[in-house]
């Protein structure tokens, strides 16, 4: 029984263990107290070969431990796996059985032990995970639901842990970018859900990130083979069905060697493996009762042709990796880099004179100090002076005053116009702004702001990155600028970095409506620029 505390002795920590980190010490545990309403947890632990005793150091259920008890909980206490978590499944010793401290029905089999650590949120996030598992044939080395709670310490321990090669991610509300930022990359990682922060954090750490639960755990039984997926790649079909995924590979795109195993020999697979040498990621199609374990570096990744979206889905996240793969092969770093002339004096002149705040003409004006471009334009204070800068930016040309813009596409129309405005009654000091005309479509909104906990991010539209941008990034952000064009999302890709590029030089905050047209340009501009 646990030792009564002294009077006058603090209390100990909640989920204090007695030689390890709280949550390591709770998911390496194998006997348990379980609180009342634990039932089913009870019956899982000792099905599968777990112990219940109210002796143990580690406690199971929903309810706050004891102050003055060294012990651990599913429940709300703070350093536990998290509110509405249902538990975990230890299935990294398979020789003295899985530990399965789940509140979960549990028909059937248990996932087969392996190399990934599965991350997930509550019950009713995700579809019921351990038929799923099962029927993905994922092995597994832990599975592990944080509830609504932040998956930062699982994916810390996880990273730690020697059992787990890779970790696959659902996310769920209580995901925070700043802990994901602080964990995850150690290891391969796909990444399901989450906000759009999270899941630029996620990219930025390398981790591969998915919408879909097909692709998530297609993308988990790849990187948990045990393999990184630059070594060379075959598929192996055992029976039938050597066409169709012939057909299938040729669809995704996956540039790999068929070979054909006859399934009346019993000892086909196990010859095949053996005569194996070097590294390699085998895709076996059709899959086998009893799989011999291969080399540690051959892996092994089965796709059950009774199944045939789950082989679909298995070939197209392959072919997806290897495209990524060959597309950023030959630049090592990832990062875009900028050619563009910067102008250090202007630069500097804006910076002096803004005083911190950049309204549109000062914001365009830094961002041209940088290579970008912007629209021609100028100030004016009369008709006249309007009609001058009209012909020299070009006609047509739009006519702003505070938020009123109209265009004009003659010079008796500049000079009509500019006469209304600077006559209107307003609170916008009395001037003019003649701005050269630029088309209403193809535009996009572009955002730079500070996120605490991760920096300065990028958000284009609905999609976001962190900056720096590498080219992956910007690319993805083009395809979300309203660009029709492949050609113009590569050349918005460019100006997105460059803008990236300034905002990170000059730790500025920015506000932009970009065109994006063959030739980008920033329509309007507004910002800060922040204090070191």
């Amino acid at each position: 029984m646990a030792r009564a505390r002294r009077a006058g002795e603090p209390p100990l920590p909640p989920t204090r263990g007695p030689t390890e980190s709280p949550l390591s010490f709770l998911l390496r545990a194998r006997r348990f107290r379980v609180t009342a309403g634990g039932e089913r947890v009870t019956a899982n632990l000792v099905a599968s070969g777990g112990q219940v005793s109210p002796d143990a150091p580690a406690w199971v259920g929903a309810g706050t431990p004891p102050v003055d008890s060294p012990a651990l909980c599913l429940g709300e206490a703070t350093g536990t796996l998290g509110p509405r978590s249902f538990g975990f499944l230890n299935n990294t010793q398979p020789g003295l059985g899985a530990v399965v401290a789940l509140d979960l029905p549990i028909v059937g089999a248990l996932p087969r032990s392996g190399r990934l650590g599965v991350i997930v949120p509550g019950r009713d996030a995700l579809p019921d995970l351990l038929p799923l598992l099962c029927a993905r044939d994922l092995p597994i080395s832990w599975l592990i639901s944080i509830g609504d709670g932040d998956p930062s310490a699982v994916v810390q321990f996880l990273s730690e842990d020697p059992a787990t090669d890779a970790i696959a991610i659902a996310l769920g509300e209580g995901a925070r970018p700043a802990g994901l930022r602080a964990t995850t990359g150690a290891k391969p990682t796909v990444v399901l859900g989450g906000d759009s922060l999270c899941r630029a954090v996620a990219r930025r750490a390398g981790a591969h990130v998915v919408d879909r639960i097909g692709e998530w755990l297609a993308l988990g039984a790849l990187l948990g083979a045990g393999v990184a997926l630059d070594v060379p790649v075959e598929i192996w079909v055992q029976g039938g069905g050597l066409e169709w995924i012939r057909g299938e590979a040729t669809r995704y795109a996956v540039d790999a060697p068929l070979v054909h195993l006859d399934e009346r020999r019993p000892d086909a697979l196990e010859a095949a493996l053996a005569q194996l040498t070097g590294p390699r990621l085998i895709v076996l199609a059709g899959g086998s009762p009893s799989l011999p374990q291969p080399r540690p570096d051959i892996g092994l990744v089965v796709a059950d042709t009774r199944q045939p979206e789950q082989v679909s889905r298995l070939l197209k996240a392959l072919g997806t990796e290897l495209r990524r793969r060959a597309s950023t092969a030959p630049d090592s770093s990832g990062r875009t880099t900028t050619t563009a002339a910067i102008d250090p004096a202007l630069a500097a002149r804006v910076r002096a004179e803004a005083e911190g705040t950049l309204g549109d003409h000062d914001a365009k004006r830094l961002l041209k100090a940088w290579g970008l471009k912007v629209t021609r334009q100028g100030p004016t204070s009369t008709p006249t002076g309007a009609v001058k800068l009209a012909r020299l930016i070009e006609l047509p040309v739009v006519l702003v005053r505070g938020e009123d813009e109209r265009v004009a596409d003659s010079a008796p129309e500049v000079r009509r116009v500019a006469a209304l405005l600077l006559e209107a009654e307003s609170d916008a000091p009395r001037s003019v702004m003649v701005r050269e005309h630029v088309p209403e479509a193809p535009r996009a909104r572009v955002r730079i702001a500070l996120e605490r906990g991760v920096g300065l991010t990028m958000r284009v539209g609905e999609a976001l990155a962190l900056l720096p941008l590498d080219a992956a990034e910007a690319q993805r952000l083009a395809q979300h600028a309203s660009a029709r064009r492949a050609a113009d999302q590569r050349t918005v890709a460019d100006t997105l970095a460059l803008i990236g590029a300034a905002a990170l030089a000059e730790t500025a905050l920015l506000d932009l409506e970009l065109y994006t047209g063959a030739e980008p340009v920033i329509v309007r501009a507004s910002g800060s620029l922040r204090k070191v």
